[in-house]
């Protein structure tokens, strides 16, 4: 009968905790972050959309808006500019959150690195 082969017990320290807890964190606002970014492409994608239907727009009534239930007339051009707006701002802030994410990715690797170097295969940082 062969004896099973126990697994070293490896003692967790403070700073293994401290990197832990951490990751854990990040793993987190990774995950956030990825939400947001699809959000923001989905929402550019609609603002773009929406400009080029208004570029497209030949009906005589103009451009009719929908508030609640109703629908008003609005110029053309306001809300050309206002479409452009909400597209700069949606792409300065998918850029920004990008630039995040890749931040995260880089210190979740890191940590990712220095937590297996000591644990091996007792510990589990994949999703």
């Amino acid at each position: 009968m062969t004896d099973a082969v126990e697994p070293k017990d490896i003692e967790v320290e403070k700073d293994d905790q401290i990197r832990i807890n951490k990751f854990s964190r990040l793993n987190l606002g990774y995950d956030d972050l990825d939400e947001e970014i699809k959000a923001l492409k989905k929402s550019v994608q609609t603002y773009k959309d929406a400009r080029d239907e208004i570029d497209a727009c030949m009906e005589d009534e103009g451009i009719l808006l929908k508030i609640g239930e109703a629908f008003t007339p609005v110029d053309e051009d306001s809300v050309g500019e206002k479409l452009g707006k909400l597209i700069d701002q949606a792409e300065a802030r998918l850029s920004e959150a990008t630039d995040e994410i890749e931040k995260v990715k880089t210190d979740l690797d890191a940590l990712k690195k220095v937590l297996y170097s000591k644990f091996g295969n007792s510990i589990n940082l994949e999703k």
